[in-house]
């Protein structure tokens, strides 16, 4: 699993790390199952809905069964998705049978906010309560982040492209990262 706040990298560099890894080796977006929602989608906000926070562990459990399936046949599988707290190793504990590795990616708030506005996104609006900054969005985000357990291979990726941030996973973070 690859997993940090938005504008983090997480699908850039979940892409990278599965073309590296195998074959055979697949890659997921969590996205991917976020979007599938197109009637009563309810997003994540710092003070979720009920149904926001079903829906996101819909998410995750359908993530989950997904990479299952692809490990079972085999594959290397990387998954990206915004993952935090003890939603982490709750996730990281339904894949059987597997070799499990965490890489959470942790880019400085001001990186975060650049990258966010360099790509024309909006991903923090729902966390900007009161017309707040950006960076106090990210900041807020970030403390979810936080309280998630301290497994795995944190990288801050501020200054690192893509490529270089896959390099350090496959040099020092596959063992590190082990689950």
């Amino acid at each position: 699993m690859v997993t940090g706040l938005q504008a983090a990298g997480k699908t850039t560099v979940g892409r990278l790390l599965a073309g590296r890894l195998g074959p055979p080796a697949a890659h997921f977006d969590g996205d991917v199952l976020y979007n599938m929602v197109l009637a009563g989608n309810v997003g994540m906000t710092p003070d979720p809905a009920p149904e926001a926070v079903r829906q996101l562990r819909l998410r995750y459990r359908g993530a989950a069964l997904l990479a299952q399936h692809y490990a079972d046949a085999g594959f290397d599988f990387v998954y990206s998705d915004i993952v935090m707290g003890d939603d982490v190793p709750a996730w990281l504990d339904a894949i059987r049978d597997a070799e499990r590795h965490l890489v959470v990616l942790d880019p400085s708030v001001a990186a975060i906010a650049a990258r966010e506005h360099g790509r024309g996104a909006n991903s923090y609006r729902d966390w900007r309560a009161g017309g707040e900054s950006i960076e106090k969005a990210i900041a807020v985000m970030g403390g979810d982040l936080a309280r998630t357990p301290g497994r795995g291979l944190w990288l801050d990726t501020s200054d690192e492209t893509p490529e270089r941030t896959v390099e350090r996973i496959l040099a020092e973070g596959m063992r590190a990262s082990l689950y």
